[in-house]
């Protein structure tokens, strides 16, 4: 595919600029005030790409496990970390740190280049940043348009594809509730962690060019979203109160409600109330998409997309159709940034790469 050199390499930032310009009169239009985001965001999503690195390395690199057979004494200290972590933040926390920590120490055993680490963060805040501006436009979206006005035609549409079923007949059939929230509420290290394999290979441009493929889909979105708003089926009926998903698809519910009827200055909640497309697939299969020069890994993401989707129905975030668009817009995104024409040529493994940390591993 070959695309321009200004729609696949620099129309991502130009749109990225002129949202962000945007966004001022028509925060003043709807009289909207944009919080910054919160710090404890950024640390979460740090771990989990972390996390997500470090499983994609190990499970998806072939000869990754192979350090692992000497200098085993450097587990020693490692067991005093991991234990300090579970004493300090309990198990699940403790857990989720424990894998980061170690995820971190072996980086720094293995001499991995900490430079490349810290390129990923220019990619990392460019994506932050486009990701803030969409969120601010969805509420600019609910400020002026009913947020439930599609919501019944998606139900009507998705017992097509369900053949007379709907989403949440589909949830409770299946309550597999604590099981779908741990996948879904680790869709976000995916993408740093995809970042975090571009910038350790020397690839920031591929990098920047998968953050830009996100956002475009981002931006695809909040406008299909001004034509079909709808919020999602957890409108017909709540889960379970005890989960956090409950929590947060109530108060979504509540502000949306409170950004339509306001009339004077209020703060915007921070929240992306875009049911149709779902961003929630198509974030993740962009990702898996930019993995593809090392395919293990690549395969590994792809399959976590086709876990995701029931954990998606099953939490009753969006209509099957919802999924279906965020599909499409991922692949248009992909299309429109156009990565393939400037990614260098695939390698085997990260292990051959002479700028990945296992090029100079300790014997």
């Amino acid at each position: 595919m070959r695309i321009s050199s200004l729609r696949g390499r620099n129309l991502h930032f130009i749109l990225t600029f002129a949202f962000s310009i945007l966004l001022i009169p028509a925060c003043f239009y709807t009289r909207l005030r944009i919080d910054p985001p919160q710090y404890s965001f950024f640390f979460t999503w740090a771990v989990q790409s972390t996390l997500w690195a470090s499983f994609l390395y190990q499970f998806g690199v072939p000869g990754a496990w192979n350090p692992f057979r000497t200098h085993l004494q450097r587990l020693i200290p490692l067991a005093f970390l991991v234990a300090l972590l579970f004493f300090l933040f309990g198990r699940r926390s403790g857990a989720m740190y424990s894998v980061a920590g170690a995820a971190i120490c072996e980086f720094s055993f293995r001499k991995g280049r900490w430079n490349s680490i810290a390129k990923a963060l220019l990619p990392w805040l460019y994506l932050s940043l486009g990701i803030e501006v969409a969120l601010a436009f969805s509420s600019v979206i609910v400020s002026l348009r009913p947020s439930t006005q599609f919501d019944g035609f998606f139900t009507h549409l998705d017992s097509y594809f369900l053949f007379g079923a709907s989403v949440v007949q589909f949830s409770h059939a299946l309550p597999l509730y604590l099981p779908a929230e741990a996948i879904y509420y680790s869709m976000g290290g995916i993408m740093g962690a995809t970042l975090l394999f571009l910038c350790l290979a020397a690839d920031l441009r591929a990098a920047f060019q998968t953050a830009g493929a996100i956002l475009t889909a981002y931006y695809l979105s909040v406008v299909v979203s001004w034509f079909f708003p709808a919020q999602g089926p957890f409108l017909a009926t709540a889960l379970p109160h005890t989960l956090f998903t409950a929590g947060s698809q109530h108060a979504s519910i509540v502000n949306a409600a409170v950004l339509y009827h306001h009339r004077a200055w209020i703060t915007a909640p921070p929240a992306f109330y875009v049911s149709f497309p779902s961003m929630h697939i198509a974030q993740p299969i962009i990702a898996a998409w930019s993995l593809r020069r090392w395919p293990r890994a690549s395969a590994l993401a792809f399959a976590y997309c086709a876990l995701l989707v029931p954990c998606i129905l099953i939490l009753e975030w969006h209509y099957f159709v919802d999924i279906l668009s965020g599909i499409l817009v991922a692949i248009l995104a992909l299309a429109f940034v156009s990565q393939a024409d400037h990614l260098p040529d695939p390698v085997p493994s990260l292990i051959e790469s002479p700028v990945l940390p296992e090029a100079n591993f300790p014997q």
